[in-house]
């Protein structure tokens, strides 16, 4: 098992697109747990779908002519703010493409990132779309040898944006793959990897930074016993190196990273989970001080809690979101830091009786704020949910879906007026791309 045949969908790719590469201890034990709480990503098996999912039944072709301006421009409110479907591109016909992250360098230059698979390519190829302002664009990015997926992006400038993920080398082991952006190309960085496993598994999924000579990517690498450790690694305007991170007892890894302001480099969090037994995990969050990364007390509502996604308004006003096991499905999870501790907020779900997680969340003040992700309708189809902070509560807004499976998996604010969010779609072919943008300041009440 050290070739993936496929990546599953969705942010269930990456926690455990490593155990596609080799079955570890700690991974495995997280595989067999998803089978209590399966994700969103987990929506059945295809043995025979071309450029399709291990874990994803669904097959999709991208909207065309009328169909695509249709769906584009169906407004959420006659008038006023609201989500709206933005063309965006994919590569390959057909061809599986998905976007995990996005974020924002002005209102003008936006990017996003994630992976193809061109039905009868070389493997799955990393993919990199920029906003110039009046449309989305593929542009062109590198690959090692072998699959490269990038799942985190974040810019300090226009001309300085970081985007990182994993690729398999020539001997199939898993390494981390860090790119970036000049102004003018996207070039490979090199990135040291943990590689204490055999064969080696390290993967960043995650990227913050403070300014421009201070980064962090955060993410996991399997140790000598097959366990999944945290990954931390820090830029320092030379060179990525790794830094100590500590784990708590079981598997463990990062889902995403942030920090508080560039005026505050000594506040960055790094969240995702810790894996303590079968069909059990537990939130986990670590913050660096300025001096040391440490594991910071966080709360637990079910069996199952996992963060998928962090962001900070200011220092000491941070959210963290993701979902926890209820009573009869998974619902989502949010808690924030008031400078002292991390406390549960109440979030709305579309239904206790359907699934509804949070992938990522973006702020631009301390009374806005937007968490993305996806629930279960009805009848069972995965469909965009997006919640908002107003400063008193969250509260869930309409959002657009293209076709019967959506989700989205990254979001970002250029401005109060300008937010975006990533993901896919998919309905009777491979998945595609699927960006969605929120115009306007104020909330319709």
């Amino acid at each position: 098992m050290k070739e993936i045949s496929a990546p599953p969908s969705g942010f269930f790719d990456r926690r455990v697109l490593l155990a596609f590469a080799l079955c570890s201890v700690g991974v495995l034990l997280a595989m067999l747990s998803f089978a209590a709480n399966p994700p969103s990503g987990t929506r059945g098996t295809s043995g025979s779908s071309t450029g399709g999912s291990l874990l994803v039944d669904n097959h999709a072709v991208p909207f065309k002519g009328n169909i695509l301006a249709t769906a584009a421009s169906i407004p959420l409110n006659p008038i006023g703010p609201r989500w709206s479907i933005v063309e965006s591109p994919n590569r390959g016909s057909p061809g599986t493409n998905y976007l995990f992250a996005t974020t924002c360098a002005s209102p003008s230059d936006c990017w996003a990132v994630g992976y193809s698979d061109v039905v009868g390519g070389s493997g799955y190829n990393t993919l990199i779309e920029q906003w110039n302002g009046s449309a989305w664009k593929i542009v062109s990015s590198p690959n090692n040898s072998g699959n490269n997926i990038l799942y985190g992006v974040t810019c300090n400038s226009t001309m300085d944006c970081w985007a990182v993920g994993t690729y398999f080398d020539d001997d199939l082991f898993q390494r981390t793959l860090i790119e970036h952006w000049n102004g003018e190309v996207w070039n490979i960085v090199s990135s040291p990897n943990r590689g204490l496993s055999s064969p080696p598994i390290d993967v960043l999924v995650g990227v913050a930074c403070v300014s421009a000579s201070d980064c962090w990517a955060a993410g996991s690498n399997d140790d000598t016993n097959g366990v999944g450790q945290t990954l931390i690694e820090r830029w320092d305007g030379t060179s990525w190196t790794i830094v100590d991170s500590p784990d708590s007892s079981g598997s463990n890894s990062f889902q995403a990273v942030t920090c508080a302001s560039p005026s505050q480099p000594e506040e960055c969090w790094a969240v995702g989970q810790t894996v303590t037994g079968l069909g059990r995990a537990q939130t986990l969050i670590e913050e660096w001080n300025g001096a040391a990364w440490s594991i910071v007390s966080s709360p637990n509502i079910g069996s199952w809690d996992d963060l998928l996604g962090v962001t900070c308004a200011s220092q000491g006003d941070c959210w963290a979101v993701g979902y926890y096991s209820g009573v009869t499905n998974n619902q989502t999870l949010i808690e924030h830091w008031n400078g002292s501790l991390w406390a549960i907020v109440s979030s709305p779900n579309t239904s206790t009786m359907q699934d509804n997680y949070l992938t990522a969340v973006a702020c631009t003040s301390a009374s806005d704020c937007w968490a993305v992700g996806d629930y279960a309708s009805g009848s069972g189809v995965f469909q965009t949910l997006i919640e908002h902070w107003d400063g008193n509560s969250w509260t869930i807004v309409s959002s657009p879906n293209p076709s019967s499976e959506s989700e989205l998996l990254g979001v970002t604010c250029a401005s109060v007026a300008q937010c975006w969010a990533a993901g896919d779609y998919a309905s009777g072919g491979p998945p595609q791309t699927l960006v969605e943008r929120w115009q306007g300041a104020v909330m319709l009440q």
